[in-house]
């Protein structure tokens, strides 16, 4: 009887392992999706794009990477809302939309300006989605347009966008970040922002200041500069150059600094005050001046200079978001929020007409470790 017993539960477990996995799909029955973009047509329809991969045209067999096969297609498909666009792009397809390599999310102009709040459900609620993908505006043109740009160095467009990112010393911005900004009591998102460019390129131009007061609607744009002194403010920012006037003519100075920090200093007055300390250290890239930074005096003036300009600025920045966009992309709220709780429960309820009014002061300093590889300038020296 025992015997009989223990045979059975084996023919049981034989055969529970031999069904399988019986909703696995195989590689050739998928699309991968490595970029999706939103856009509002000329219609006024939503339309999803999706930059969706050709693994024959990265294979070394001679059918798929030989002649001048791309590595992508794009496809689009119009709906009432994201997921009903995607069953529209779906039935284009002969396999299965796979979502979870996709790295990059644009948004398209016309779309952001009509807000995008009500578009976000389908990729929280949808578990197929990817959370780490990227976020980026299209800022003057369509999320389509730039999907089918052809790119210079890398497969898929997806990969050179979040390399950008970093190659200006940005860190990627991503879906679920975007999402704890949206959800947060403060911030307002600010988001990487590319634009097309004649000849089939695109260019990074900055960032876009999204309202979440207002169903996530573009506030305005802020250039690359002024991106870079906000995410630095943030701290999303790792490295930063940086070109001032040391003295009267054409004398500059270049530095490129990496180890960039920020401290935060907050007074309960009336209005209330917030005091922002940028510190950076960098290496001289160039020179153009008649100042020796081997001279401890005139390494100094160069600190100085660069520190001067740069915040003047940052102020200038500040200002323009605080006073023009009225949009805390900053987290001045949430950090009040964090370090000053018991100040924080009087200005809660109001901080939308706080923060335009908020005393902020800048100071930076900056300090220059290494001189480059000489001192005086080359025009000096001829």
């Amino acid at each position: 009887m025992i015997r009989a017993l223990k045979l059975g539960l084996m023919l049981v477990l034989l055969l529970s392992l031999a069904t399988g996995c019986w909703n696995l799909r195989e590689p050739d029955e998928l699309s991968f999706i490595m970029a999706a973009g939103l856009d509002y047509n000329e219609e006024g329809k939503l339309e999803v794009t999706s930059q969706i991969a050709v693994p024959a045209a990265l294979s070394g067999s001679p059918e798929g990477s030989g002649g001048n096969k791309k590595s992508f297609i794009v496809v689009s498909g119009t709906g009432k809302n994201v997921m009903d666009a995607g069953q529209s792009l779906q039935a284009q397809l002969p396999r299965t939309l796979f979502y979870a390599h996709r790295q990059t999310i644009l948004l398209g102009e016309r779309l952001v300006r009509n807000g995008v709040g009500s578009l976000t459900d389908m990729f929280i609620r949808n578990p197929k989605s990817e959370m780490r993908s990227s976020i980026l505006v299209v800022k003057g043109g369509t999320a389509k347009d730039l999907l089918n740009i052809e790119p210079l160095f890398d497969p898929y467009i997806s990969t050179m966008l979040v390399r950008e990112q970093s190659a200006v010393g940005l860190k990627p911005y991503y879906y679920r970040q975007f999402l704890s900004d949206a959800l947060s009591q403060t911030i307002q998102p600010l988001l990487p922002a590319v634009e097309v460019i004649p000849n089939n390129r695109y260019r990074y131009v900055g960032s876009a200041i999204l309202n979440k007061d207002d169903n996530l609607k573009l506030a305005g744009y802020l250039n690359a500069k002024e991106s870079s002194y906000a995410n630095w403010i943030i701290g999303r920012q790792t490295a930063v150059t940086i070109t001032a006037h040391v003295r009267p003519g054409k004398e500059e100075v270049s530095l490129s600094a990496k180890a960039l920090s920020k401290k935060l200093q907050f007074k309960m007055q009336d209005p209330p005050r917030i005091t922002v300390t940028l510190t950076g250290l960098g290496i001289m890239t160039e020179n153009n001046s008649s100042l020796n930074p081997s001279k401890t005096s005139d390494l100094k003036h160069i600190e100085q200079a660069l520190s001067q300009e740069t915040q003047k600025e940052v102020q200038a920045m500040v200002n323009k978001v605080q006073k023009q966009y009225k949009a805390d992309v900053f987290g001045f709220g949430e950090y009040i929020h964090r370090d000053h709780p018991m100040h924080w429960k009087s200005l809660k309820s109001k901080w939308s007409t706080v923060f335009p009014s908020l005393r902020i002061t800048i100071k930076v300093d900056l300090k220059c470790k290494d001189p480059g590889q000489t001192n005086s300038s080359i025009d000096s020296m001829l």
